[in-house]
């Protein structure tokens, strides 16, 4: 009986650790991603409503 609760449990956090393994490289891409598009000048100015606000540019 116990046997068999720590090979459910065993594969269950296997799935566990796999699916959170995953999202972390998914949230890594699209902070990355992100940032990338945020370094266009038209991208941004469409994103950030502060950019079309102010009305400057971040290059000094």
């Amino acid at each position: 009986m116990a046997d068999d609760f720590d090979q459910q449990y065993a594969r269950f956090s296997r799935r566990i650790e796999k699916a959170m393994i995953l999202l972390i490289f998914i949230c890594a891409f699209l902070v990355l991603s992100g940032e990338l598009l945020l370094s266009f000048d038209p991208v941004r100015a469409f994103l950030l409503e502060t950019e079309r606000l102010e009305g400057v540019s971040h290059i000094p």
